[in-house]
């Protein structure tokens, strides 16, 4: 949708070739987006001059000749269009055309149809409900006190309050998530938990990108284009927006993407804090370290344990897993109604190929499930999450602290000698495990090569700080 850079670099585009001309004709080829009686709005346009544009929040206002106005909302794909010759103006999704005096044209272009035109006066257009109803825009934030009373009312996620052109007007979903992004503000954070100082700094911020976005032409995005020739350049320089799994531009974890408000959000889940959540420790490290016996304890010390064995077992249990499960194997990969996890075992074993694809297709399920968790869990609960793949599956940017838990070769042997896979297959089976590379992103590295009881102690450590 066009936001308000992109609004405003329309304007300009069309201020510089559209002013002072006289409308000699208008065309309607969709009835639905004028929203006036058709042929007012057609006769009373004869003979007028565009003597000016103006815009407010993300409306443009055409101001012309004899105290006449045209306020227009492109919604979510509409645009403008000018033209010098005629045979350019045939398009299936023109709704409007304007046939100028001098042989030149402006059509009003939107594939969605939602946009709209109303033809007012000079002296009612800002009486009109959608005008009248707008807040101020960022850059005109005179009273941060009454609009502090507004938000402190709201406890819906301030992305969605962003959103809400009553509240602040001109900001659409880019620059909302790049305005949070950079205030680190989480999406989701209830509008009322922010402080007076923090909301001065979002509107210093909203101010500060969509200047920069004005100066580069607003954001070319799927199928928005500004028109005349130019191409918004400012997608080009965001941080957050439509960077989904990309690596954080200041922290370097990957941007994860959700839903707010029903608003395709991207964000850094380090960066950008939900102040609602739980403490999160995420439990870590190769096969046979110990890693379950970890989250038992930290279960008997009050945690809200999380296993990823069993958010597995659970999903392999879904029939609708089977059948991408049957794709990526054969049918030899469901017996008896249930996943045979050995046999997986087994194959993924030989073929780092298949691997790897039974990783991308479980790793978001394996997220989904997890937050969904998180967001049930109370704030001032505790989690402890045990995955054996937590880094790898970049599940370790929820959590607020890592535990990776180590193991040396004998230990590890000795316990895989009592599990159902050979140790050598078991052994195979960890290979793609980077060591070194967690050991470098855990908050706590702790060796269990002995008694359950030293892992107890040590592990007693980590609560007590």
């Amino acid at each position: 949708m066009p936001e308000l850079p992109e609004v405003e670099t329309i304007k300009n585009i069309l201020k510089s070739v559209i002013l002072h001309k006289t409308i000699a004709k208008v065309d309607v080829f969709y009835e639905k987006v004028v929203k006036n009686d058709l042929s007012f709005f057609k006769n009373t346009l004869l003979n007028k001059t565009i003597l000016d544009l103006e815009r407010i929040g993300k409306y443009l206002i055409f101001h012309l000749s004899e105290g006449f106005v045209i306020v227009s909302h492109l919604r979510m794909e509409g645009k403008y269009f000018y033209y010098q010759n005629q045979k350019e103006t045939i398009n299936k999704h023109g709704l409007v055309l304007f046939t100028f005096t001098d042989q030149t044209y402006l059509e009003y272009n939107d594939t969605r149809r939602f946009g709209m035109l109303k033809l007012t006066t000079k002296d009612e257009y800002k009486n009109l409900p959608c005008l009248k109803k707008l807040g101020p825009e960022p850059s005109n934030v005179l009273d941060f006190n009454k609009l502090f009373s507004i938000l402190k009312r709201k406890s819906i996620p301030i992305k969605a309050v962003l959103l809400d052109q009553t509240f602040l007007s001109g900001i659409g979903n880019i620059y909302a998530d790049e305005i949070l992004f950079k205030t680190k503000v989480h999406p989701e954070t209830p509008a009322n938990f922010i402080s007076l100082n923090k909301l001065k700094e979002i509107v210093k911020v909203a101010v500060e990108v969509l200047d920069e976005a004005i100066l580069n032409g607003g954001s070319t995005i799927r199928s928005y284009k500004a028109g005349i020739g130019i191409d918004g350049n400012f997608q080009t320089k965001l941080y957050a927006y439509g960077r989904e799994n990309q690596p954080c531009l200041n922290c370097s974890s990957p941007l994860k993407k959700m839903f707010v408000s029903g608003r395709g959000t991207t964000y850094c889940p380090k960066c950008q804090k939900n102040p609602n959540s739980p403490y999160i420790l995420g439990i870590t490290g190769p096969i046979a370290s110990g890693k379950s016996s970890a989250l038992n304890y930290f279960k008997e010390n009050g945690y809200i344990p999380i296993s990823g064995d069993e958010i597995v077992h659970k999903l392999y249990q879904d029939p609708k897993l089977h059948k991408p499960l049957i794709r990526l194997f054969n049918e030899s990969v469901i017996k008896e109604n249930s996943v045979d996890k050995a046999f997986i075992a087994h194959v993924i074993i030989g073929d780092g190929h298949k691997k790897y694809k039974l990783e991308q297709l479980i790793h978001p399920l394996v997220e989904k499930r997890f937050l969904e968790i998180i967001k049930k869990t109370k704030k001032d609960e505790k989690i402890a999450v045990e995955m054996p793949l937590l880094f790898e599956a970049g599940l370790d940017v929820f959590c607020d602290e890592t535990l990776y838990l180590d193991v040396n070769l004998k230990t590890q042997t000795e316990r895989l000698s009592k599990r159902f896979l050979s140790v050598k297959d078991s052994l195979k089976l960890n290979q793609g495990f980077n060591v070194q590379e967690n050991k470098k992103k855990a908050t706590y590295i702790i060796s269990n090569n002995n008694s359950l009881e030293e892992l107890y102690i040590k592990l007693a450590k980590i609560i007590r700080k």
